[in-house]
């Protein structure tokens, strides 16, 4: 079993410490499949360009049997790349379990000797809990992805670009302007949400603490207290500001990313009206466009988990005592 007697202050060192054999593998498949985003344009914009423009059947075949093979053989890549991914996360959820018990029951009480009866109870069970369960989680569903995820998504917008730059550049540039604001409304929100998150995190530790503190005969049939309908408040509040930021940041997103294709099909097409392009190019850009969102969704889906993780796992840190954490 991996120590888990230290916690490193960077949460991209403990995923290393805890999976480092597995991320070296997942980062494998990861370069495997980059190269073949492009094909499939390609072999769309020969297939109505060079066969069908030109009543070749069986060149027409080839292509389409070529195309399925590429779709086939990038599958089958990409299930062993998410499967491993989730096998990543499972290990370091576990690995996460032992760390906050062995920190919050095992260190905790060494670090204070039991003295008086009073002492038996030094941890706050509450706390735990909502460590064990939320925050642990969600921290160990991002550790699959910490690496593999955005590399695939940026090779992924790599490979597409310049596919697309080196058939027409012009055109291309259209399409990446409709995309650019996406890389500065996602931080400026991403940075609001982020501290509702930890907010709420903090809230619903002392939620848990309440239930576990108060004894089950206070709270049974009586009105909830005023510290109980306080807190429940409180984080209505915040989860009410989370999902308004949340959603205008991703309609924001979407209005950008829908804005691509018109730009592309406008231009695209008055130029093929022109017989200065052909209509293949612009079914490939269309294609393009369609396999460069949902990298782009993906990309500010990695950048909002990256720092949404490495904010609980901070939140994780200031919970256990500091002898616990390693400073290097």
């Amino acid at each position: 079993m991996n120590d888990t007697t230290n916690m490193p202050h960077s949460l991209y060192r403990y995923i290393f410490q805890n999976s480092y054999g597995k991320q070296v593998l997942v980062v494998i498949l990861t370069l495997v499949l980059l190269p073949l985003a492009p094909i499939p344009l390609e072999l769309q914009r020969r297939m109505l360009d060079d066969a069908v423009a030109n009543g070749d059947v069986d060149l027409l075949f080839k292509l389409s049997g070529l195309y399925l093979l590429a779709m086939l053989v990038s599958a089958c890549f990409k299930f062993a790349m998410r499967t491993q991914r989730e096998l990543i996360s499972a290990h370091i959820v576990r690995s996460l379990h032992t760390s906050v018990f062995y920190c919050m029951y095992t260190y905790v009480p060494k670090l204070r000797p039991i003295q008086t009866p009073q002492d038996l109870d030094k941890v706050d069970e509450g706390a735990v809990v909502s460590m064990l369960s939320s925050e642990v989680e969600k921290l160990g569903g991002f550790a699959g992805s910490a690496i593999s995820g955005p590399l695939f998504e940026t090779g992924t917008l790599f490979f597409v670009l310049g596919y697309m730059f080196w058939i027409e550049p012009f055109v291309a540039s259209i399409a990446l302007a409709f995309y650019m604001p996406q890389f500065i409304i996602v931080p400026f929100f991403q940075a609001r949400m982020n501290r509702l998150a930890q907010q709420k995190a903090l809230k619903m530790r002392t939620l848990g603490s309440f239930i576990v503190d108060h004894p089950e005969d206070d709270l049974v049939h009586a009105d909830p207290p005023k510290i109980f309908v306080s807190l429940i408040e409180d984080i209505l509040a915040i989860r009410t500001r989370f999902i308004l930021n949340k959603n205008v940041m991703k309609t924001l997103n979407n209005l950008l990313i829908a804005l691509g294709p018109f730009g592309v099909i406008s231009y695209g097409g008055y130029l093929a009206t022109q017989g200065e392009i052909e209509v293949g190019v612009i079914l490939a850009f269309v294609s393009g466009l369609e396999r460069l969102s949902g990298p782009i969704r993906d990309l500010v889906s990695s950048y909002s988990q990256i720092t949404d993780a490495h904010m609980r796992y901070s939140t994780l840190l200031d919970a256990f005592p500091k002898p616990h954490i390693k400073t290097s």
